[in-house]
């Protein structure tokens, strides 16, 4: 009696890879549910950054000062530093507020530049984006020759 073995045909594995298009939930849902989800994600976002900028809502008050040279310079560093986050903080709570309200509209996921649709995997990176990816290349090479 004669063992016969059949050759191992290699079948390759299958991953679950990302499609170029986007996340998977971005393309298996309706239109609605996509929005949907991206309203979701956009509410975290603005409670996490509320409850972060409650943390941080410290008066800056008036700067200290040192006799200290080096002690001073650190301090207004601080002090800038301080500052900056805070502006960034609210101007993306803007951006969250802004894409919150274009979203109960049919202007929401268009570039504001272009008028063509943004891509699901941008939005669902960043769903407060305004503007599509070649655009805001060429906004920002725009302003790097200024």
């Amino acid at each position: 009696m004669a063992l016969t073995t059949q050759p191992h045909q290699h079948q390759p594995k299958s991953r679950s890879r990302q499609p170029k298009n986007g996340p998977p939930f971005m393309q298996v849902w309706s239109p609605e549910v996509k929005r949907t989800r991206l309203r979701e994600e956009l509410t975290r976002q603005r409670a996490l950054l509320l409850a972060d900028w409650d943390l941080s809502f410290i008066p800056l008050g008036e700067p200290a000062h040192c006799s200290d040279p080096s002690d001073q310079a650190s301090n207004d560093f601080d002090q800038s530093l301080t500052f900056q986050v805070r502006t960034r903080v609210i101007k993306k709570l803007k951006r969250i507020e802004r894409a919150l309200l274009l979203l109960q509209t049919k202007h929401y996921g268009y570039c504001r530049r272009c008028r063509k649709a943004i891509p699901d995997a941008r939005l669902a990176v960043q769903p407060d984006a305004r503007f599509c990816v070649p655009c805001l290349a060429l906004m920002e090479s725009r302003a790097s020759r200024n």
